[in-house]
């Protein structure tokens, strides 16, 4: 991870892993200039030492690198191409990279209009939880322009453990996409094994116990694994609504590319039926709820 980072970054959006992602900078001695319209996350960043922005526009305007982790493809928009957003005030060969999970059509507006701006644009996606942003751990994959991403590198190293260049236009999102499936379809397989298991006799917990413990365990299996056991879902890093939003974004450009995603269409389904009880903003683990609820498996 760098100590030293250069440009006056702009960033907006200082959610779940914006927030974290501004400290990381802050820490390696970044002038970060900072937008949200949530005024206690400003509030924070501003305590910790950022500097605050009127607007995205503002932001840009600011700074040498804008950076943006938003939720999906409206807010994105908004905060890019709205009157008062990135484009509206970065000047001619201003960097922006965008962080956020959103479709690859939509950054598609954004890169041709940010085009015609004479702005340089990098899709920068990142993969890890809210501890590894908080850490400086993720592992961050970026596409467009290779001199572009090599001018990111120094920004994204503050809180990014690797980053890599994974090729041209919207290849990162693609990735960022796949990644989501995985993550979805992790955590109702491991859901499925667990409720048969425990449905043909198994104790629960000695079944996460023997699965995490065996070949088959993962990081991702031991991170979850506490949360699974204890059945402790909410307040999580992630919840069930984002986790959907992002596999419809997947769905959606799967259909666009002719690619076929059997397991992402089921594993949607499962969590369609944890927002119809209600139960959206519990962890994406919670999955395994529904899988019970097929089987008649009452916890």
């Amino acid at each position: 991870m760098s100590d030293v980072v250069e440009p006056t970054v702009g960033f907006v959006g200082l959610g779940r892993m914006g927030g974290p992602m501004v400290g990381c900078l802050l820490r390696a001695g970044v002038r970060v200039v900072a937008f949200d319209i949530d005024t206690r996350r400003t509030a924070e960043a501003a305590q910790a030492g950022a500097e605050l922005a009127a607007s995205p526009a503002d932001a840009a305007a600011r700074s040498d690198v804008s950076l943006t982790m938003v939720m999906d493809d409206r807010v994105l928009r908004e905060v890019a191409l709205s009157q008062s957003g990135i484009l509206a005030g970065a000047a001619p060969g201003h960097l922006y990279c965008d962080l956020s999970t959103v479709s690859p059509q939509v950054s598609g507006e954004i890169a041709a209009a940010a085009a015609q701006a004479g702005v340089r644009y990098v899709r920068a996606k990142v993969a890890g939880s809210t501890g590894l942003a908080a850490d400086g751990q993720l592992t961050v994959f970026a596409s467009g322009d290779a001199a572009d991403v090599g001018r990111a590198t120094p920004v994204l190293d503050a809180f990014a453990s690797q980053v890599r260049h994974v090729g041209e236009g919207e290849a990162a999102h693609y990735l960022k996409l796949a990644h989501s499936i995985v993550v979805g379809a992790y955590a109702a397989l491991i859901g499925e094994a667990v409720t048969f298991a425990a449905k043909g006799g198994v104790d629960y917990a000695t079944v996460i116990d023997i699965l995490e413990a065996g070949p088959l365990g993962s990081q991702q299996l031991s991170l979850k694994a506490p949360l699974l056991r204890h059945r402790s879902f909410a307040d999580p890093p992630s919840d069930i609504n984002t986790a959907a939003k992002d596999l419809d974004l997947a769905l959606d450009a799967a259909i666009d590319v002719g690619a076929v995603t059997p397991f992402a269409a089921t594993v949607r389904q499962l969590m369609t039926s944890r927002q119809a009880h209600g139960e959206g903003d519990l962890d994406i683990w919670s999955v395994i709820r529904s899988l019970e609820a097929l089987g008649a498996v009452e916890r």
